[in-house]
């Protein structure tokens, strides 16, 4: 695994050397550090975020609450919330971090305060999707994980944390 820093500081994260596809995008500014009162008020800023950071159009993001699919929220033990979806117009994968100042509650009564979302283009390969899933999952399913999250102070020492985390 391995980063490599390109043009406006956007970091592309290599999940398998053998499989270029396993990898996703992130900035520096979808590393955020957010006060939130609710899973809606997440979806908002996911749709401001993605538009400016990644070029998601308009008309492609997020619905209400309602309208997702419960698939694409994953819950984990550990307070951490994966979101994942599929967009038509995006070209490559791309990864969002929001640390909350309060945990908010989602529909299975969880407390979350951590939240990862993977945004994937609709052509993705099914088990290059999954793959994804499979590896962010296990990180993030670590026990110390959160722990060590909450104690980071900047956004490149979370990514550097995930990387070393999934090695």
């Amino acid at each position: 695994m391995n980063t490599s820093l390109l043009k406006k500081n956007i970091n592309n994260v290599i999940l398998s050397k053998s499989n270029s596809e396993l990898s996703f995008f992130t900035t520096k500014r979808s590393f955020l550090d957010k006060k939130f009162g609710s899973l809606n008020d997440v979806f908002l800023e996911i749709n401001r975020v993605s538009e400016e950071e990644f070029g998601i159009q308009s008309d492609e993001l997020y619905l209400p609450l309602e309208k997702n699919e419960k698939n694409n929220l994953i819950s984990f033990d550990n307070g951490i919330l994966l979101i994942n979806s599929l967009f038509k117009r995006l070209k490559k994968n791309c990864l969002m971090f929001f640390r909350l100042e309060k945990p908010i509650y989602i529909k299975n009564k969880k407390s979350t305060d951590i939240i990862f979302t993977l945004l994937t283009p609709s052509n993705i390969r099914t088990s290059n999707k999954l793959q994804i899933l499979a590896k962010l999952t296990r990180i993030l399913q670590n026990p110390n994980i959160r722990k060590e999250i909450r104690g980071i102070e900047k956004p490149e020492d979370v990514l550097a944390l995930l990387l070393l985390t999934s090695s």
